[in-house]
């Protein structure tokens, strides 16, 4: 599998001694399985800005030096860490600093790295920053593929400005209400409302099924399938009626909860 890298640092020397140890890093991650690092690099905010609006990654891993151009305080690699996040939601950020103090910042700033490796100053330093890095790009990999598994699970929907999530598996059903566009989700815990329509969360949650043009039900929270009455009966005992187009489908459900 290829892994898109991004290193940002003031000093070239440093990123090329940090691109040479990503290829002794890949050498020895592949002895488990296979892959491969597509590296890319900046010397400053400015330059790394532009080259990532040009080209933006999907699950990319950033090895970003915080004190880009000698400035902690502006266009450093917090700064670019925040860029970032905005426009790759799979971001893994790694900071590489000299202070192994700043840690807050980015707890401030929400910028939730993967880890802080201080850069190396003597060759006992250089063999500790290889491990630390070999480690840290396993972590990285690791969190992009659950990333990826997660997503999956979770049902994503929008209250005013603000995107909550919720686990598939607690989600009952979702219909519509007399409010036009606007939608009750029944779950384990109760209920909650949001705008939306039934046919952009039946594209986007394949998880949960079309059953009637005002209802997504989850299979999984099924209790009851009456056929000749066209009515789902769900966990929590709430009856809905299923249209005669979605007849099929509940017919084959039917058949796997009678398993």
């Amino acid at each position: 599998m290829k892994y898109s890298l991004f290193v940002c640092d003031d000093d070239q020397m440093q990123v090329n001694d940090i691109v040479k140890m990503i290829g002794k890093a890949e050498e020895i991650i592949s002895d488990d399985h296979a892959i491969a690092f597509d590296v890319a690099s900046a010397t400053n905010f400015v330059e790394a800005k532009e080259y990532l609006e040009d080209n933006v990654y999907n699950g990319g891993i950033y090895l970003l030096d915080i004190e880009l151009g000698q400035e902690v305080d502006q266009n450093n690699g917090f700064d670019l860490a925040e860029f970032i996040k905005k426009q790759d939601k799979r971001a893994q950020i790694v900071f590489i600093t000299t202070h192994a103090d700043l840690s807050l910042i980015s707890f401030e700033r929400r910028l939730g790295p993967v880890d802080y490796i201080v850069k190396p100053r003597d060759s006992e330093d250089h063999d500790r920053f290889k491990q630390r890095l070999v480690a840290t790009l396993e972590v990285a990999m690791s969190n992009i593929e659950n990333f990826d598994y997660t997503e999956k699970l979770t049902f994503h929907y929008k209250v005013g400005r603000q995107v909550r999530n919720i686990n598939i598996d607690d989600i009952i059903y979702i219909s519509t209400t007399p409010t036009p566009h606007k939608l009750v989700m029944v779950n384990v815990r109760g209920k909650n409302q949001f705008f939306g329509s039934i046919n952009q969360y039946a594209k986007e949650s394949t998880d949960l099924i079309k059953i009637s043009q005002s209802c997504l039900a989850n299979p999984k929270n099924i209790k009851l399938i009456d056929l000749p009455k066209y009515k789902v009966t769900f966990v929590n005992g709430d009856t809905v009626d299923f249209s005669q187009s979605a007849y099929k489908r509940m017919q084959h459900l039917f058949d796997k909860i009678q398993v």
